[in-house]
């Protein structure tokens, strides 16, 4: 299903045709009811989709890859994260369901429409809190806008709704794995400011394949990471243009990462990423 059509087939048999007929409490009250969260089981197991990723804004030229006009989505930064445009986290909508069933999609599947949101803003370029399962949500797409701290003046009410939602949904649940750092990244949303509401909460279907992945991807990096600081043989690449030198199908014009950051911090970064193995 599409997720935003879902929703105005709803708005149409209201005859609402523009959000702009809307109040403020109504779109909330809309954004409540179509947002989609991680299963909490799955923020237990693996409280972020990618600790090794952070956003950086679009790199066209860069002095350490110099070329015209190059997309280097995945290039890591000064210290050693993999750059992403969302990739890693906004697509985990697709094929899944919602539960409870009676929520504002029923039973369908998602295949398009809903867009991931950051919770809080300004969050995307610190790796604590780009993935951070507390920190995303979903939205149909002609809701996600009333979502964005960054809008020119104040956030719209859902902005700060969302986040009071958030800690309702996350933060009394204990991780399996790294409290410690679980706990930084709580303290870096400023909860203090947060007055928590309850409200009905839809979630994805609880998939441990996403769980899987997560992992997978994760034990990928690290292993990488410590074949590049030990000097072992030539790790494959981790991606195409987050390699070491070696490996099919890497992008020979940009530099092995470790041309490129110093060994001292690939090694911690190397233990920042342990920590969300750790038991």
């Amino acid at each position: 299903m599409d997720a935003n059509l879902v929703l105005w087939d709803e708005l149409k048999q209201r005859g609402i045709d523009s959000l702009d007929q809307l109040d403020e409490s109504e779109v909330v009250e809309l954004a409540l009811r179509y947002a989609v969260w991680i299963p909490t089981e799955t923020f237990e197991k693996a409280p972020w989709l990618a600790p090794y990723a952070l956003r950086k804004g679009r790199i066209r030229i860069d002095d350490r890859a110099p070329g015209d006009k190059r997309d280097l989505w995945g290039f890591p930064d000064e210290n050693g994260y993999f750059t992403d445009d969302n990739s890693l986290i906004k697509a985990v909508f697709q094929r899944r369901g919602v539960r409870p069933s009676d929520s504002a999609y029923g039973t369908g599947r998602f295949k398009r429409g809903l867009v991931c949101c950051h919770v809080w803003a300004g969050t995307t370029t610190n790796p604590l809190l780009f993935s951070f399962i507390p920190n995303l949500v979903w939205l149909p797409s002609s809701l996600a806008p009333f979502s964005d701290g960054h809008l020119a003046g104040e956030p719209h009410k859902v902005h700060k709704t969302l986040q009071q939602v958030s800690c309702s949904r996350y933060f009394q649940h204990k991780t399996e794995v790294a409290q410690d750092r679980v706990a930084e990244a709580w303290n870096c949303l400023q909860l203090r400011e947060i007055q928590i509401i309850k409200y009905e909460q839809f979630e994805f279907e609880i998939d441990n394949q996403l769980i899987d992945l997560v992992n997978k991807r994760l034990n990928r990096m690290t292993g990488f990471l410590s074949a590049v600081i030990e000097n072992e043989e030539r790790p494959k690449r981790f991606s195409r243009r987050f390699h070491a030198g070696a490996g099919k199908g890497i992008d020979a014009t940009t530099p092995a990462i470790d041309k490129v950051i110093y060994a001292e911090k690939l090694q911690i970064l190397l233990t920042e990423l342990k920590r969300c193995q750790s038991q």
